[in-house]
């Protein structure tokens, strides 16, 4: 399981990812261009949780160049809780996006929707459908990612269906609680959760 500090890349996220390599990497929104660090793994969202840019998500594919270790996936647009609109914009954008994608499922979708051009499915959504489906999406494709982890509970949860990775803005950003609810177990980069 990796965890995926949305935009943050506090002293912390990196001490972490040098220490527990495959365990903590970067989710990278367009509004919040940073250049991963060689030793982070990373994936580019398209920000669509917070309105969908289109110039700044393609400014953000023409940035990635720089880097010389690519995206683990990059979240081809959608539009948040709304299936045939993700849908449609699947269409239109998954052919424009350089990297390994990953179809952002919404409520409504099952597994059978994800497109097979899909390297990953990315769980977004609304709370309420996501907590009782995102489980659907496992296997489906290669990379499971769930969006808006930011409790211990949610990511024992995740841990539990199964989940590779997941992402929040609250992680190390907030309490020093947040950071307590978390151990790492050493050699096999794998989370144990304390509550």
């Amino acid at each position: 399981m990796m965890i995926m500090p949305s935009n943050n890349t506090c002293g912390i996220v990196h001490y972490l990812a040098g220490a527990y390599p495959g365990s903590i990497g970067l989710l990278i929104s367009p509004a919040g261009w940073r250049k991963p660090p060689w030793y982070m793994p990373y994936a580019f969202d398209n920000g669509a949780f917070t309105g969908f840019n289109e110039e700044a998500f393609l400014g953000l594919m023409l940035k990635s160049r720089v880097i010389k270790h690519k995206p683990l996936w990059v979240a081809v647009p959608d539009v948040v809780a709304d299936p045939e609109a993700t849908l449609k914009l699947w269409h239109e954008w998954w052919q424009k996006v350089p990297y390994k994608r990953a179809f952002v499922a919404q409520d409504g979708h099952e597994a059978k929707d994800v497109p097979k051009e899909a390297d990953a499915v990315f769980v977004g959504g609304s709370t309420s459908w996501k907590l009782s489906c995102a489980y659907k999406f496992k296997g489906v494709t290669p990379w499971l990612h769930i969006g808006r982890v930011n409790t211990a509970s949610r990511l024992e949860w995740s841990v539990d269906i199964g989940a590779d990775s997941v992402d929040g803005t609250g992680w190390f950003r907030s309490s020093k609680q947040q950071t307590e609810l978390i151990e790492f177990v050493t050699g096999k980069g794998q989370l144990k959760i304390s509550l």
